[in-house]
């Protein structure tokens, strides 16, 4: 069954309800000649004048009923036309969503590897300052180590320098006096206190008297740079009086700022009189290079039983 629009009926409904009226005005003009006797409908061609005046009413029905329709119809597709355009419109702006939609989603996937790639990259710069940074403490290290040869080399060399002439081979030059240092002629050779003044004196020397700052930094910078952590004996010891430290020239020793830490301690060996030179153990004294305080380096040592390298002085030519 086909549904008519609405409009299409209510133009079909004007037409008959005008073309009822018609007739019922036609009926009541045919009675009213009827009741008077007369007139009209006497005459022999009042038939064709009511066959005319019906088929007038169905053409003018039909021009009404096709004016509606057309009428309905110019509706309908405005109607559709206009339901298409804010179809299409709503169609276009979908689209338009969708694909935007899209932009964002490539746009937000885009950021998160660029972010991904960010992240990566601060991790390894990270690795790289840590690296770096390590790297940094070994050079000033190495750096730090390197400036105290290079201020041993110098000393060496002015040494070396004012040695020439002055100084017997393998002696070093400082001032008026000449110095030898037993490791560099053999660093496998190591005496007791007593042999190795032994060997100073055959050498025309005798063990090393320091008496002011500049000597003693000398020694221990020149330890530092051909013997480091080596210990060498010297010219002091308190066989005389224990406590009381004279060098060998017979000059008592007062500045205590050279010892060790906790130095010296004097032990007592009760087996080192059996060898009838001193009576206590750690009557003797050495040096050696410090390096948390190049002041303090000296300790006392037993002056036979212990066995180090020596340092002989002798004044220059």
């Amino acid at each position: 069954m086909v549904h008519k629009p609405l409009s299409s009926r209510r133009s079909l409904t004007l037409v008959t309800e005008s073309s009822q009226r018609t007739d019922m005005d036609d009926q009541r003009f045919s009675a009213s000649l009827q009741k008077s006797g007369t007139g009209f409908w006497n005459v022999p061609n009042s038939r064709i004048v009511l066959v005319f005046l019906g088929l007038l009413n169905a053409v003018l029905f039909i021009i009404a009923v096709g004016l509606g329709v057309m009428c309905a119809g110019v509706r309908e597709d405005s109607s559709l036309k206009d339901s298409h355009s804010a179809a299409l419109k709503l169609i276009g702006e979908l689209t338009d969503l969708r694909s935007n939609h899209s932009d964002l989603i490539e746009a937000e996937e885009k950021t998160k590897r660029l972010l991904q790639m960010k992240i990566q990259d601060h991790v390894k710069l990270k690795e790289q300052i840590k690296q770096l940074t390590a790297q940094n403490i070994v050079n000033q290290r190495q750096l730090e180590s390197l400036k105290i040869e290079k201020e041993n080399l110098q000393t060496n060399i002015t040494a070396l320098g004012e040695t020439c002439g002055r100084c017997p081979p393998s002696w070093i030059h400082l001032n008026s006096s000449c110095y030898f240092f037993s490791y560099i002629e053999s660093s496998s050779v190591m005496k007791s206190w007593p042999f190795s003044r032994m060997d100073c004196i055959r050498r025309e020397a005798d063990l090393i008297v320091i008496d002011s700052p500049e000597e003693q930094k000398f020694v221990s910078n020149t330890i530092n740079s051909i013997a480091q952590g080596n210990v060498f004996w010297i010219g002091l010891n308190d066989k005389e009086t224990e406590g009381t430290w004279v060098w060998i020239n017979n000059v008592r020793e007062v500045e205590r700022r050279y010892w060790m830490n906790g130095q010296p301690d004097g032990r007592e060996n009760p087996y080192s009189s059996r060898y009838g030179y001193y009576g206590r153990d750690e009557d003797c004294v050495v040096t050696t290079y410090s390096v948390t305080n190049p002041w303090k380096t000296r300790s006392d040592a037993s002056c036979l039983e212990n066995q180090y390298y020596w340092i002989c002085e002798r004044k220059s030519n």
